[in-house]
């Protein structure tokens, strides 16, 4: 019996560390991306709920540190242009999470995960948006309809923020200042409406500690491997999540 209890708690914990570990390592180099990686097996691992919400909570940490590492590029004006409609929907879409049927949700999970691999996989370095008053609402609105829901909103808002600024620590800091900020209203919302409680605290204290040492490997991996290739073989495995969790839910 003890050995069976282990085994659970080892089949629990050492994926969670490691997944979330990898998405603190492919964010660190691409600007984004956590949310995408650790939600492929979070879902497996705890209910829809909690698996954004610790998504959002290891996400909101690594964008904080990465804040601190560019600090001195910020451009607030922007940020905050983006961040209305991102958190107005954000935070809306939190009022009725919870009454949405989680069979549903993963179905819906999934098609979102194929739709996104495959755009990345076919439209990879060749996706370009004009930043206007069209781009600047329905990008925003849209990823914060998917950062409430499963816990991912920031590949449509990486296009946008490559588009406006030119160099890497202009692109990072500005992106991450949005996430951060997303993260904190968010996590905020869940705890009020019941969302996170004290059970899913020593969870996300490891999963914390993991994204941190992602993110210190990736900053490491950033100046010695290309990161196209990284993202080809993230969204290769979120397309192949996606399908399997669509099939699991039909």
């Amino acid at each position: 019996m003890r050995d069976a209890a282990a085994g659970e708690k080892m089949g629990y914990w050492i994926p969670l560390i490691l997944i979330i570990f990898a998405g603190g390592a492919v964010h660190s180099i691409t600007g984004f991306g956590c949310g995408l990686v650790m939600m492929i097996v979070l879902p497996h691992l705890m209910p829809m709920t909690h698996a954004a919400a610790m998504s959002t909570i290891t996400g909101g940490i690594l964008s904080g540190s990465l804040i601190w590492r560019y600090r001195g590029k910020l451009d607030p004006r922007f940020v905050i242009l983006t961040a209305i409609p991102y958190l107005a929907v954000s935070v809306t879409m939190l009022q009725f999470v919870r009454r949405i049927d989680t069979r549903v949700m993963a179905i819906v999970f999934g098609a979102f995960l194929i739709l996104i691999g495959l755009y990345y996989i076919i439209l990879s370095g060749k996706a370009h948006l004009r930043i206007t008053p069209v781009t600047m609402l329905v990008c925003p609105a849209v990823s914060g309809l998917t950062s409430a829901l499963f816990g991912i909103g920031g590949p449509l808002m990486s296009l946008l923020y490559l588009e406006k600024y030119e160099t890497r620590a202009e692109y990072a800091s500005n992106l991450q200042m949005l996430f951060l900020t997303s993260a904190v209203i968010n996590t905020t919302t869940r705890v009020v409406s019941g969302i996170i409680t004290a059970d899913l605290l020593p969870t996300a204290a490891a999963g914390v500690a993991a994204i941190l040492l992602g993110k210190q490997a990736g900053l490491y991996l950033a100046d010695r491997m290309k990161p196209d290739l990284l993202r080809k073989a993230v969204y290769l495995m979120v397309l192949a999540s996606g399908i399997v969790t669509v099939i699991n839910n039909i």
